[in-house]
């Protein structure tokens, strides 16, 4: 077993694909999920460079219901050339340049081993679907404070140098966290405006928003606040109005560099006391759990991504892995 210990380290479980799951085999029933002592996750790297990594030339075929890729997991029905989404059954017809397609002549798409591809799309922006694809892309910050003050620094700087080169229309996001989540208002310079939120206690989507006033996800995308119900707000109105919120914590990078610059600065490692031998207590998991509801009140259909850095394990509230 010695010999065959560095073979193991070389090997690469995410293979072509770029996921790693915790567990090899999907349980058969709840029973069997319910004895998994660790949780089912999977981590994903959707853009991990691979030399196998099929490229197409073309832009992909989507599923007209939900949208989903043509992949090999669909059922194809070769003499009527349709093809069934795994994801929403939705029974969806070849174009009629795949009419020569047969059991003895696949796309690339529908090859078992091409589970990843990528297409090479020359003009990507047109060929995406939705009204929304043309806005900003939305970078969320999420810095850990429970480091070393030198650690802190250098993740400091390493973040002010990623913020000088975004794209200036990118929207940008800041989150701070230790044994509580401080999610920081960009859109006001004039006073450093902070939201506290307990680390212990897990949050759903809709309290992180009641919590940073941006209302419920009912009530932003119907009635602007201020309104009467009987006011008949105008639709114009009404889609404006989250935004109206959600501008106070994502600005362009343009706007907010020199604001988040300031934070920066000013940002200390966390304060509140830990008894010695102990961990310091960090809620990721609330930490995460308001990045994504932040971001899930903006614009749908934007790309978006939350940007970790994260300097130990979680210990405090939900997704605590250590006492």
């Amino acid at each position: 077993s010695s010999m065959a210990a560095p073979e193991l380290a070389q090997t690469e479980p995410e293979g072509i694909d770029g996921v790693r799951m915790t567990w090899f085999n999907w349980p058969r029933t709840k029973v069997e999920a319910s004895k998994c002592v660790i949780p089912i996750a999977a981590s994903i790297q959707p853009i991990r460079p691979h030399v196998d990594l099929k490229i197409l030339p073309y832009p992909p075929l989507r599923c007209k219901a939900c949208s989903a890729v043509l992949n090999p997991f669909c059922r194809v029905d070769f003499t009527a050339c349709i093809w069934i989404c795994p994801f929403c059954f939705q029974r969806n017809h070849f174009p009629q340049h795949y009419s020569s397609m047969s059991q003895t002549n696949l796309p690339a798409e529908l090859y078992p081993n091409f589970t990843s591809i990528e297409f090479s799309i020359s003009n990507y922006q047109s060929s995406l679907i939705g009204p929304a694809v043309s806005q900003s892309p939305i970078y969320l910050f999420v810095l850990d404070t429970c480091m070393i003050e030198e650690e802190l620094n250098f993740a400091k700087s390493a973040l002010k140098r990623a913020i000088g080169m975004l794209p200036d229309t990118a929207m940008v996001g800041f989150i701070s966290y230790g044994t509580q989540v401080q999610v920081h208002e960009l859109g006001f310079s004039e006073m450093a405006k902070v939201y506290v939120l307990r680390g212990s206690k897990d949050i759903s989507k809709d309290q992180v928003l009641e919590h940073l006033g941006l209302g419920s996800s009912v009530g932003r995308r119907v009635v602007p606040s201020g309104l009467q119900k009987g006011g008949g707000p105008s639709p114009l109105a009404a889609s404006a109005s989250p935004n109206m919120g959600i501008n106070r914590f994502l600005l362009p990078a343009s706007e907010c560099e020199y604001a988040l610059s300031s934070l920066l600065d000013e940002l200390v490692t966390d304060q509140w006391p830990v008894a010695p031998g102990n961990r310091a207590s960090r809620c990721t998991g609330v930490a995460l759990t308001v990045a994504a509801g932040l971001l899930g009140a903006s614009a749908a259909g934007t790309g978006g991504r939350i940007i970790a850095l994260v300097g130990g394990p979680c210990t405090e509230g939900p997704g605590a892995v250590v006492s």
